[in-house]
């Protein structure tokens, strides 16, 4: 919803003084969290640097020209290109088909919901572990699948050839953000009013025919949100390439964003990073400008006003579905043969949808709860020979498992769950805070152009990577003595969490009418008591999905965390489940994937308990506007 006019043409002329302190904070945080190491990051492209001696060299943009000329700078963003492609494709066709399942009535539609959204709550670091375990080549969960079904023949080392490891990298990838697709495209479904069907079916269109002439138009600003988001985390993408390949075999999956890394943090090669992790920055916003253009609304030449209303919308969309030639279907089947095969191939879909969320996750759980020469045995099976809690014992309660060999990772398990505990419930609760402030002024006062470029330039920093950011924050919480420290992990966090905070708040604030603002200044209140006791209780639901949405971000976060800590006394599960990778021997291995369960706990809580609360309420207004 919009606001009304007169709000607009007074918000263009004077912006109020609390308005201006709803906003501060966002921006003050930002500039400098954001603002500086990005410029910081920037200058150091233009530059060549020597860890030894310390000592800079400017040379303007010849760091990006070498990049540009290395033979294997472009061999990996012919990679990337691939991945990016090959990811976006099939996230967006996944989620689109899952999401109209999902639209769908059905006993355990709920139970449902929630299974799909599993894949995507799980951390990366997660999804990472658990892949790297169901290819492996010797004692692989695949490989044990194919061995119980008397398939042995087709079993191989599946992450031992490079192309097959990229395309098998892209498949992991799409499992864990097709969710997140589906969940936006399930909100678009549900908000799409439906007589635009009843109108088509009354001509007799088909589903397939009304499938392309209303619902894909109606998702259109979906699929706008869809493409952006899932072009950025497929050319961002970094967690699941440390855990599942480390950029091999040889360079088989190396993308810009990994070599970015090894130029920064292997290499030493500071400025020739940074140029990398920019030009993947500049690739990502041009992309994003290519969708905008592709998706924006096409202008109305013919409209005697200046506005057109949602109402005039609708009409005009009903307008076009009664003009639809009439549907001619090629054979005559019988209408109750027909709704048989329809509803049986409705719940081959349940079914597949149910094996492709839920086995690999079922997977995990049963290793973690096999014994540790059951997750060796060559040739490998699924079926556990029994079932132990030994795992977990050795991860909670590492000093008192008596007769159990713990390691050194093992102990800091405990530690770094009360870590990833305290450190997203922190983040989460201060970005709440000034989200909401500064969402309710961006919504309230969107035709300033002060805020309009403060907003886009927020949501710009969403196509950064963060690498880009790591280096020069690391240097600012080395200066400040916050390296190490739970407050240096919060602070980072907020880099990710405000623009997403700001975004989903504003979108709830567009919703609500502009007269309960009225009426409350009316009615004497000054703007922070409108705001708690007006508009507050009306946003409560967006309140809610942004912590939970800014939680399981903070929960799943790894680079950050991996860069920033370095002890038990700040690291979070995410970094500790990772170093179980490098450092774990085979009796560590029934450990590794309890650490793994237990990180998914609260993920997979949040996506029971509040899956309806957040396919109707967080990304519906998410994606407004």
């Amino acid at each position: 919803m919009t606001a009304p006019n007169n709000l607009q043409r007074s918000s263009r002329q004077k912006l109020p003084l609390f308005a201006y302190a709803f906003v501060a904070p966002t921006i003050a945080v930002m500039l400098a969290i954001v603002a500086v190491p990005l410029a910081y990051s920037a200058y150091l492209s233009l530059n060549r640097t020597n860890p030894i001696t310390k000592k800079w060299v400017f040379v303007g943009v010849d760091n990006y020209l070498n990049v540009l000329t290395n033979y294997e700078a472009w061999m990996a963003f012919g990679r990337t290109a691939y991945f990016t492609c090959l990811a976006v494709i099939c996230t967006t066709i996944l989620g689109i088909i899952m999401a109209l399942v999902l639209n769908q009535r059905f006993l355990g539609r709920g139970i449902m919901r929630s299974i799909v959204l599993v894949p995507w709550a799980m951390a990366p670091v997660s999804v990472g572990v658990l892949w790297s375990f169901v290819y492996a080549g010797d004692y692989g969960a695949l490989n044990g699948l194919l061995n119980d079904a008397g398939l042995s023949s087709w079993a191989r080392p599946w992450l031992g050839d490079g192309f097959r490891a990229l395309n098998l990298l892209a498949l992991t990838h799409v499992w864990n953000q097709a969710p997140l697709t589906a969940l936006i495209i399930l909100s678009g479904l549900q908000s799409m009013p439906s007589n635009l069907h009843r109108a088509a079916m009354l001509d007799g269109a088909g589903a397939v025919q009304r499938f392309f002439s209303i619902t894909i138009p109606w998702l259109k600003q979906s699929l706008l949100f869809v493409s952006i988001l899932a072009t950025i985390n497929a050319l961002m993408a970094f967690d699941i390439i440390w855990n599942l390949t480390r950029g091999g075999p040889g360079a088989a999956t190396t993308v810009l964003a990994w070599l970015g890394y090894l130029y920064s943090f292997q290499f030493l090669r500071f400025g020739e990073g940074a140029a990398v992790l920019y030009i993947l920055t500049f690739v990502s916003f041009a992309l994003a400008v290519v969708y905008f253009f592709a998706f924006r609304p096409r202008e109305r030449k013919d409209t005697g006003s200046d506005v057109l209303t949602s109402a005039d919308l609708k009409a005009e969309r009903i307008h076009s579905m009664i003009a639809l030639p009439p549907y001619r279907p090629r054979t005559m089947i019988p209408r109750q043969i027909s709704e048989i095969l329809g509803r049986t191939l409705f719940w081959i879909l349940v079914g597949l949808i149910f094996v492709w969320s839920a086995l690999p996750v079922l997977v995990l759980i049963s290793m973690s709860l096999s014994p540790a020469a059951d997750l060796i045995r060559v040739p490998p099976t699924l079926v556990p020979s029994a079932l132990t809690l030994d795992n977990f014992r050795a991860v909670l309660f590492p000093e008192s498992a008596a007769g159990l060999e713990t390691s050194v990772q093992a102990k800091r398990v405990p530690s770094a769950l009360l870590n990833s505990l305290i450190v997203g419930a922190s983040a989460s609760a201060l970005t709440v805070v000034l989200a909401t402030l500064a969402g309710y002024v961006f919504a309230r006062y969107e035709k300033v152009r002060f805020l309009r470029i403060t907003l886009w330039s927020l949501m710009f920093t969403r196509m950064t990577p963060a690498l880009a950011l790591v280096l020069p924050l690391f240097i600012l919480f080395r200066t400040l003595s916050l390296i190490d420290t739970r407050t240096g992990l919060i602070i980072s966090h907020l880099t990710i969490l405000l623009p997403l905070g700001t975004w989903m708040m504003r979108g709830y604030f567009e919703s609500v009418p502009i007269s309960l603002d009225r009426a409350a200044l009316v009615d004497g209140c000054s703007p922070f008591e409108m705001m708690r006791r007006v508009l507050l209780p009306v946003v409560k639901p967006g309140l809610v999905a942004t912590a939970i949405f800014c939680f399981l971000v903070s929960w799943n976060e790894f680079l950050f965390a991996l860069i920033v800590t370095s002890t038990p006394k700040s690291q979070t599960v995410t970094v500790v489940l990772s170093g179980f990778l490098s450092q774990a021997r085979f009796y560590e291995y029934g450990s590794l994937f309890a650490v793994s369960v237990l990180s998914i706990v609260p993920p997979i809580i949040v996506a029971f308990v509040f899956q309806r609360f957040l396919i109707q309420g967080a990304l519906s207004g998410s994606i407004k506007g």
